[in-house]
């Protein structure tokens, strides 16, 4: 073999090796350029899917004010703006007005809290409001009276304690003079009985010996109702008359009377049978958010 054939083949065989080489060099670059190609399409879709979540947020977003505008047109939000809430605590004399004229009762002392809302009703009247809420009231009655037998002296106190919750619900006109606002209110109440209990108290003055006897009832049986002693309703509704004035913004004291019509204790513990309605007159104090 000449030396010109070992050339020839010396240089065939290098430029096979670089051909070679060309082809991985070119292999890798187009992997790269192909890795690349994901990547830029990885982060497209993660750019769609970003954009969808901005756009579903702002649906959301504008769905939600639309809901809030429509309550707003339907006259709800124009309702609660002219809605005004307050709190209300008071006392006064409660007791019970019973059909026997031989019942010499008195009272007890009727203590009132709760929250008060008004509304106006401009549509009709600006002046003409009407008024509602809950409430917490004690109401009930007490009786003395005593027996004389020879030189046995016997004085004798019943007290009867009941507790509602009462919703109200008046009318109410208001009158300006002078600064001051006046509001004549009529309405009517409901009210549920949530408890009670009755208290009788016997004192024997004998000879000079003294003792005393207590006992309490259950105005709507006892804990384990085995035994009704009083036949006494829970419900009762009535009349509410009321005069309030406004003296500082926001400041309503009040002076009212509650009528019912309910025949509350049927019978008490001794099987005397009556009937008896509740009565309640108060002064109230209440102070409106405005």
């Amino acid at each position: 073999m000449t030396k010109l054939s070992i050339t020839i083949i010396t240089l065939f065989i290098s430029m096979q090796a670089i051909c070679a080489q060309a082809t991985t060099v070119v292999g890798t670059e187009t992997a790269n350029d192909s890795s690349l190609a994901l990547s830029n399409d990885s982060l497209t879709a993660i750019a769609n899917k970003a954009t969808l979540y901005d756009q579903t947020v702002q649906e959301d977003s504008s769905s939600r004010r639309n809901i809030f505008q429509k309550i707003q047109d339907s006259g709800l939000g124009e309702f609660a703006r002219n809605t005004h809430w307050g709190v209300m605590g008071g006392v006064g004399p409660a007791t019970l007005h019973f059909e026997k004229k031989d019942i010499y009762q008195h009272y007890v002392c009727n203590v009132r809290v709760g929250i008060i809302a008004d509304r106006d009703l401009k549509a009709i009247n600006e002046n003409l409001f009407v008024e509602s809420g809950l409430e917490f009231q004690r109401k009930g009655y007490q009786k003395f009276f005593n027996q004389h037998a020879d030189s046995l002296h016997t004085d004798y106190k019943e007290k009867t304690n009941l507790y509602y919750l009462t919703l109200p619900m008046t009318a109410s006109y208001r009158l300006h003079f002078r600064g001051f606002e006046f509001t004549p209110m009529v309405g009517i109440y409901h009210a549920l009985a949530i408890g009670g209990r009755f208290k009788y108290i016997r004192k024997n003055n004998d000879r000079g010996e003294y003792t005393e006897t207590q006992k309490r009832y259950p105005m709507f049986g006892d804990k384990k109702a085995t035994e009704r002693l009083f036949d006494t309703r829970r419900y009762d509704i009535g009349l509410r008359l009321a005069v309030g004035i406004e003296y500082f913004k926001g400041m309503r004291s009040s002076l009212g009377y509650d009528l019912g019509f309910i025949d509350v204790i049927k019978n008490d513990f001794r099987g005397d049978k009556y009937k008896s309605k509740n009565g309640v007159f108060y002064i109230s104090h209440t102070y409106f958010f405005k």
